[in-house]
């Protein structure tokens, strides 16, 4: 049998790379780093695959990889654009959100693979999540809270 091996990549690295390949129409799959995504992409366990777009393409309810306008990289999900502004926050947020451009946008999330299934972000079931989501931010926090007690 053989080993598989792993190497860390600074994320600076490794996501130049990303934005060069998508740039270039491929796909790029990365493993989700974070809980800011949680409940539905958690650390370690998930990934995102990653895919050109176009403008027209980031609207509320996508998710992102971008350069929010603290030069931080975040994967979030628009929740408002208006022009070529985009805010952005997390899933598992209940408050804070980032503000970036459309032409700070690396990658959009074209599927998600949660415990090795693969949800399109284009189907039914992720875009009905999507609109459920956004709009409920009153209710997040205790959905959150009742998902965080039985995920630990």
């Amino acid at each position: 049998m053989e080993k598989t091996r792993t190497k860390a990549i600074a994320n600076e690295v490794l996501l130049k790379e990303t934005a060069m390949l998508i740039a270039e129409g491929h796909t790029v799959t990365h493993l989700v780093r974070g809980n800011s995504m949680n409940p539905f992409m958690v650390d370690r366990r998930d990934k995102v695959v990653l895919s050109p777009f176009t403008e027209e393409e980031l609207l509320p309810g996508v998710v992102v990889l971008a350069r929010d306008d603290m030069d931080r990289l975040v994967l979030h999900r628009i929740i408002c654009r208006k022009g070529n502004n985009l805010t952005l926050m997390g899933d598992g947020n209940v408050v804070g959100t980032e503000e970036t451009s459309t032409d700070r946008v690396l990658g959009v999330v074209t599927t998600v693979i949660r415990k090795g299934k693969k949800y399109s972000c284009n189907g039914k079931v992720w875009r009905r999540y999507s609109v459920i989501w956004v709009n409920t931010l009153p209710l997040r926090r205790i959905v959150l809270g009742v998902w965080r007690r039985i995920a630990l």
